[in-house]
């Protein structure tokens, strides 16, 4: 049923409200990003005497686009060392002062013009690439970056005792070699056809590899040099005067002079920052706010992405371990009411499976059942519930969660099935505790990726890391095994597709909504590009205020 009761979004509305004013206040969705979903840690200490880099310079007066510092509301950073990064704000910060060997742009793809990496090829069976990197780099101490320190980054990011995250995403890597000062060899053990993406993680950033305490030592090759860090205030940056890339125009990049990361964890407290004049740039805006800042002619910049919010029923225990119930909840379930009623309708309503439309011909582009409320009894009647079924969900008490649980809540009451909700915080539903792994059912949110196969490796094959929904299908694990291998994009498309079959058919999971990425700033703020993938990865270098 697409049409809401009144006091449906009413309660919805309310309940949003209440949480952006909570004193835990809003977190941004995390991207998930990120490999995992959201993860929350102490801020990390800063050095007893920070490192200070090289004095900067203001920029050069060739183009009227120079100077300003941009000042961006933040939540704080938890960590500075790129093998670590686990947050939203971490992933942001590290970006302005390091490079890439791959960039990814805007569009989910690899762009050639904005990494280390000059060029590259692969050999013909798809296990050997080789990286040619860009001449006269230098790292903001003034040391010339070369292949050794590319060869470090990588090292570090596989080594199983350094610990980091990326670990399992480069464990097809047999080798890395340097022949040469300008070039990079990657040895594959099986063919990947998404390595090039895997390298622009956002771990992957490159890394001085004379250092030794990265969390402090803040050396990168970036277009910003760190010059301050206080864990309590802000992040200062100032332009590197000696930065690499240029515009279309061959001005060097970038045009701010130097930018603040100014720490406010609440989202309402960033937005008002914002409507003040505090503050120039926020990311991951709430939804909420998009008509008010619209309405007073702050710029409001959106992208679609594969960021969403995700149902799970745990399926190897009752009473979710029956597809009946499984698909009865599904039916019950209308996608699109919940993302008008908790998300302005800002973004894609799911059809069933962890792939959205930003993967082109990826995406199984077939119509969805419509909600069918005697449908769904039918089956809970087959299932042992004729009576009725009575459910627990774990919920995030971070916009749009609880409006997603409490929308949701009110469509399977038609369907005789009784839904108690139960809400906790963010930190607490990824806490040490993993709720979120052991709840029957829960509402994630999980962040964009370049490409779908890491949802199948992360969260939907039998042995996944966080495999929250603790689903097992021997036919996806297979279909999966052969997707991640296929160089043959027919193949893989035909591949994933039938995937995604099998998610409509007997999935665990409800795909509440795919959200549109949001950004806002200052009317006077240029350049800003709009990306299908991170909203973190938004491309700073290129911004600038306009005289």
């Amino acid at each position: 049923m697409k049409v809401q009761k009144n006091l449906t979004i009413l309660l919805a509305l309310v309940i949003v409200a209440s949480v952006l004013l909570a004193a835990c206040g809003g977190a941004a969705p995390t991207e998930p990003s990120q490999p995992e979903p959201a993860a929350t840690e102490e801020p990390a200490p800063a050095p007893e005497e920070p490192t200070q880099a090289p004095e900067a310079t203001a920029a050069p007066a060739m183009s009227d686009k120079y100077g300003g510092t941009l000042r961006h509301a933040t939540q704080p950073v938890t960590n500075l060392d790129p093998a670590f990064l686990t947050s939203v704000p971490d992933d942001e910060a590290a970006r302005q002062w390091h490079d890439f060997l791959i960039f990814i742009g805007e569009d989910n793809e690899p762009d050639p013009a904005r990494g280390v990496a000059e060029s590259w090829e692969s050999s013909e069976d798809g296990l050997t690439w080789t990286f040619t990197l860009r001449q006269g780099i230098k790292f903001h101490d003034g040391k010339e970056m070369t292949s050794e320190d590319v060869k470090f980054t990588f090292d570090r990011l596989r080594d199983p005792e350094v610990g980091a995250a990326t670990v399992a995403l480069y464990s097809n890597i047999t080798a890395i070699d340097a022949p040469d000062a300008s070039t990079v060899v990657f040895t594959l053990t099986s063919p990947n056809p998404d390595f090039l993406k895997d390298l622009g993680d956002y771990h992957a950033l490159i890394m001085d590899a004379a250092g030794t305490d990265f969390a402090t030592q803040w050396n990168g090759t970036g277009p910003f040099i760190l010059k301050s860090y206080s864990p309590e205030d802000r992040m200062v940056f100032e332009r590197n005067p000696d930065y690499w890339l240029m515009d279309d125009e061959g001005n060097q990049l970038p045009y701010l002079d130097g930018m603040e990361f100014i720490f406010i964890p609440d989202s309402t407290a960033q937005v008002e920052a914002l409507r003040g004049g505090q503050v120039d740039y926020i990311i991951y805006l709430p939804s909420e706010y998009v008509p008010v800042l619209e309405g007073e002619n702050i710029p409001v910049y959106q992208s679609p992405s594969n960021t969403s919010y995700v149902l799970h029923m745990r399926s190897d225990r009752a009473p979710a371990d029956d597809n009946n119930v499984r698909q009865a909840l599904k039916l019950a379930t209308d996608t699109e009411a919940i993302l008008q009623g908790a998300f302005q309708g800002l973004g894609t309503a799911g059809s069933g499976t962890p792939f959205g439309p930003v993967y082109g011909d990826f995406y199984l582009d077939e119509p969805t059942p419509a909600r069918d409320v005697e449908a769904a009894k039918a089956l809970l009647a087959e299932a042992g519930f004729a009576d009725g079924l009575e459910i627990e969900i774990t919920c995030q008490d971070r916009s749009p969660v609880p409006a997603i649980c409490t929308i949701w809540k009110e469509q399977l009451a038609e369907a005789g099935v009784t839904v108690n909700i139960n809400l906790v915080p963010t930190d607490v539903y990824y806490g040490a505790d993993n709720l979120w792994l052991e709840a029957d059912f829960a509402v994630t949110d999980w962040g964009s990726r370049p490409y779908p196969q890491p949802y199948l490796d992360l969260a939907y094959t039998c042995n996944a890391q966080w495999n929250e929904s603790h689903w097992c299908d021997e036919e996806l694990d297979e279909l999966a095994a052969q997707a991640a291998k296929e160089l043959d994009p027919a193949k893989r498309v035909e591949q994933y597709q039938q995937i995604q079959r099998i998610f409509k058919e007997r999935g665990p999971i409800i795909l509440v909504f795919f959200i549109n990425n949001l950004w806002a700033a200052s009317p006077n703020l240029k350049g800003v590009e709009p990306t299908m993938g991170l909203g973190t990865a938004l491309d700073l270098r290129y911004v600038y205020f306009e005289q």
